[in-house]
């Protein structure tokens, strides 16, 4: 296993304005190390040729995609040496997770995440939030404020994750976004669903109140194999309801138990 680079950060106080917590530059490092800390992984930085390849041969595990990984080494150590970032989670010398970000333009003030993924029997033991937390410490620490990405609505668990665990608004919903993918998680018609992430907002507390709701179900990954043609349906079903709402002004706030986005207007928010 190819070393990563850690680092370890001080304790500091959150920083209030009125009833408004925002998260410091220190807090994220904090943050960060605290929750590898609970996963019990080293996270760091990859950068050299080797670790590159076993990222992008655990993304190939991730993604079902042994031919092709979704995202090469040679891309990663261009996109690394542009300025963005590879993280790496690593338990008992083995990497169990990886994220990749770069920035957007200078003038939006924030960056992106790619690709992140944890490796097939380590999930919901705290490695993915352990990655996000240090792509959040790395992007205060050069200057951005805000992040993006997208995932596939229809997936509960990353649904759960992006926006109930960490508090990402979903903001955009993009039809087809990648066109047709030859993997084994994807069905033919790739709808996204974007993202935001305030990286100076604390992580949320209780559950969000929503406008409007919209259902998604379980185990769709199930449904994909055993039958594409309701899969379908359901794809179809959630783009007119989730994306419809979202074109009419409404972003996802929460996520509620069972497989409930909760929707409320944009400008409510403010």
């Amino acid at each position: 296993m190819a070393k990563v680079m850690a680092k370890a950060w001080p304790e500091r106080t959150r920083r209030s304005f009125g009833d408004v917590q925002v998260i410091t530059q220190d807090d994220a490092e904090r943050d960060a190390a605290a929750a590898a800390a609970r996963a019990s992984v080293v996270v760091g930085e990859l950068d050299t040729v080797a670790g590159l390849r076993e990222a992008a041969d655990l993304f190939s595990r991730i993604w079902d995609t042994p031919a092709l990984p979704p995202m090469p080494h040679d891309i990663m150590r261009s996109l690394v040496h542009a300025g963005g970032q590879v993280h790496a989670a690593v338990r008992d010398g083995h990497l169990v997770g990886a994220a990749v970000a770069v920035f957007s333009a200078p003038a939006d003030a924030a960056c992106y995440s790619l690709i992140a993924g944890v490796s097939p029997g380590a999930e919901s033991r705290g490695i993915g939030l352990a990655l996000k937390l240090a792509q959040r410490a790395w992007a205060l620490r050069v200057g951005t404020s805000r992040m993006r990405w997208t995932f596939d609505p229809l997936l509960r668990r990353n649904a759960w994750f992006n926006i109930r665990r960490l508090g990402a608004a979903g903001t955009e919903y993009l039809v087809d976004f990648y066109g047709e993918i030859a993997d084994g998680v994807n069905d033919p018609e790739t709808d996204r669903l974007a993202v935001t992430w305030d990286l100076r907002a604390p992580l949320p507390g209780s559950a969000a109140r929503g406008g409007l709701r919209c259902w998604i179900p379980g185990e769709i990954l199930a449904v994909r194999r055993a039958d594409p043609g309701l899969a379908r349906r359901w794809r179809l079903a959630v783009r007119d309801a989730l994306g419809g709402a979202i074109g009419e002004g409404y972003q996802v706030t929460g996520v509620a138990d069972p497989g409930w986005y909760l929707l409320e207007k944009a400008q409510a928010r403010r």
